[in-house]
Formats: C-alpha cells, structure tokens, sequence
C-alpha cells in the first residue's frame, strides 16, 4: 500500500510540474493544467500554486471514486495496483447509495422486578416464639370484667401522668413500708389536685387502697394501699405494660392495620433461662417488643440487650419504656445500649415512626 501512495504522490508532482500561471491584473493569478481541465484564480501567485493542488487532489480522488485510472497512472498491468483501484471504486460507490433504514430494535420490556423472598408468614406471635425455640410457659388469662377496670386504672394514670408523679411515687413507698402515706397539695394546681383525688377515688371504689381521705382545707391525702399479690403487681409496674398494650391496640386499630398483641407472656429461652415478656407486638409479619419499667432499670438494661438478639431484633425493633424519662437522656440511652428507649408520653410517636420506615 505504501508503494501506491508513493505513485500518487509522483503523479501529483509530476501533474503539478506542467501547470501554468498568468496574471490577468492586479492581485488576479491564473493557474491550471489543461489536459486535465482544472483551473483555479487566486490575489497572488503562491496562492494560485496551493489552490490548484488542492484542486487537483480533489479531481485525483474524483476520479478514483469513479473508478478511473488518471492519465499517466496506467503504467504496467499490476494485480495489486489494478486491486487498489477497484477496491477504491467500489469504496466510493458504497458511500454514495443511500443506505437502506436501519430496522430499529424493538424495545426490550423492562425485566420485572424480583419480589423479595418474604419470610413464612405468621399465624400469631407464639408462632414466632416457637420458630425462635423460645417456649411460652403461661400467658396471663383475665376476667373479662377484671381487665376492663385494670385498662381504665393503667390509661388514667398514664395518661395524666404528669400531674400523678407525687402521688404515685407516694403509692409506691406505701407499697414497701406497708403503712399509710401523705401526701401536700398545698402548692399543686387545681389539675393535679382534681386529678389526683379522682384516681384515689378510683382506687379506694376497687379495695386497690384500703383507706383513702382528702381534707379540702389542708388539701392533703392520706391513704393505704392494698397488699394484695395483684394490687403490688399492678401499682409497681403492671399497669404500665397495659397501658404500653392498650395505647399501641387503639394506634393500630386507628391505622386499620391487622395486628395481635400480647401482654405478660411467661417464657422459657433457648438456653433455659426464665424470662416475662412484657408486651409483644405483631404487625403484619413484623414482631415488635417492648419491656415497661417504672423504676429502677440500670441493673436490667444489659439483659434486655442480650435478650433483644435471642429474639432477633434489631434496635428499632426493641423498645425499653421509662416512666418520666427525659428525652434527650432517653436518646443517649438509645445509642449506648441498642434498645429504642423511650418514655410513656412518646413511645406511640416514635412505634409510628418505626413503622412507616419498615413499611414495604
């Protein structure tokens, strides 16, 4: 290929040696190669030379696209160059036939997406347990009537917790020492005084206290709480986990959500050990737990976060419910100890949360 390139370029010198030049008038210069009847006019004379070559170029390749051999090209018979001429031919003829439309792809369907592989789907919440060969020894089973007044005692109080604190922290020291309490309300508003000696009322109306007075003129309690098993069980910490239950049942009921919830459930864990499952919460194929404490909670902490990966649930999954807890405390306690810590005011609020950020 290289020795035709070189032909060409000796045709091109030796076509370009035989051009001719005139000046026709100021700044008008003739040149070109009449054998060939090429000719071009440029303002001075080095000009015309470089049009004409260019001209001349264009009428070399003009001719070899028409599959032509230029004068003084033809020389011996060579395969190879005769190859090259043709070769150029049929090159220029391609490009100049219209090419035929391309047939467009027909659009691929998108592939369908894959459906997640779904987890067996729960009957109940016992169910779950047994998958988890964790063993539901006894769950609690109430009188219908029963349940009702302890649902309206746990929603009274935690609903106007913070107007009960004094009270139910007064309740609770009566609960240990066994004797009765006092309680001012000397400097209390008019809420906490009304709401106060209403649960008091309530409390007195189902033998929860066995004594109860309010003298309006020193505005101050005197009372003595039950020592009744159940009556303990409920003030020290039972009725939170009602009241934990029946606010997260409503929320769900609210939602349409098809949900079970299970309060109190005695169980056997995989290694043996004993535990009480406060409230278990199934949504869907989701399980939810949550643990209810009133008091004291550093010294259970850590086995809640043990016990959370036996269940195998992650952190927003596992709720820990402080009674009174500040927020941003309840917050450093989240990401100490991978537990969602909440208190009893907000633990709806943030369930909602969870919820909409597991949902599909």
């Amino acid at each position: 290929m290289l020795g035709l390139v070189g032909v060409l370029t000796r045709f091109l010198e030796r076509t370009m040696a035989q051009a001719k030049y005139d000046l026709l008038g100021p700044g008008r210069f003739v040149a070109e190669l009449p054998e060939l009847g090429v000719k071009v006019e440029a303002p001075h004379l080095e000009a015309a030379r470089e049009a004409l070559r260019e001209a001349l170029e264009a009428w070399l390749l003009q001719a070899l696209r028409a599959g032509l051999t230029p004068p003084g090209l033809e020389g011996e018979e060579d395969p190879v160059r005769a190859r090259f001429f043709a070769l150029a031919g049929e090159m220029w003829r391609l490009l100049k036939e219209p090419s035929p439309p391309k047939e467009l792809p027909k659009p691929q369907e998108p592939p369908k997406p894959q459906e997640p592989a779904r987890a067996k789907k729960l009957a109940s919440i016992e169910e779950w347990l047994k998958g988890l060969g964790i063993q539901v020894v006894k769950k609690p089973q109430e009188d219908e009537e029963k349940e009702k007044v302890l649902t309206r005692l746990s929603l009274f109080l935690g609903d106007r917790y913070p107007s009960l604190e004094k009270l139910y922290e007064r309740l609770k020291q009566s609960l240990s020492t066994k004797r009765q309490f006092e309680l001012s309300l000397a400097e209390a508003s008019q809420e906490e005084i009304a709401n106060s000696t209403q649960f008091c009322t309530m409390l007195k109306q189902y033998a929860f206290l066995t004594s109860y007075h309010y003298k309006s003129e020193e505005r101050r309690i005197r009372a003595k709480a039950s020592t009744e098993g159940f009556v303990q069980n409920f003030l020290t910490g039972g009725w939170l986990e009602r009241y934990v239950a029946e606010r997260l049942r409503k929320f769900l009921r609210s939602k349409n959500l098809p949900h079970e919830v299970a309060v109190g459930y005695q169980v056997t864990l995989p290694g043996g050990d004993a535990m009480e499952l406060d409230v278990l919460v199934r949504v869907g194929d989701r399980v939810y737990w949550f643990e209810a404490k009133t008091g004291d909670f550093q010294a259970h902490i850590a086995k809640y976060a043990g016990l959370k990966k036996v269940l195998g649930l992650s952190a927003r999954e596992s709720f820990l419910v402080l009674l009174g807890m500040d927020k941003a405390r309840a917050k450093e306690l989240t990401a100490l100890h991978g537990l969602t810590v909440v208190n009893q005011a907000n633990f709806v609020e943030v369930f909602q949360e969870v919820l909409e950020g597991n949902a599909p």
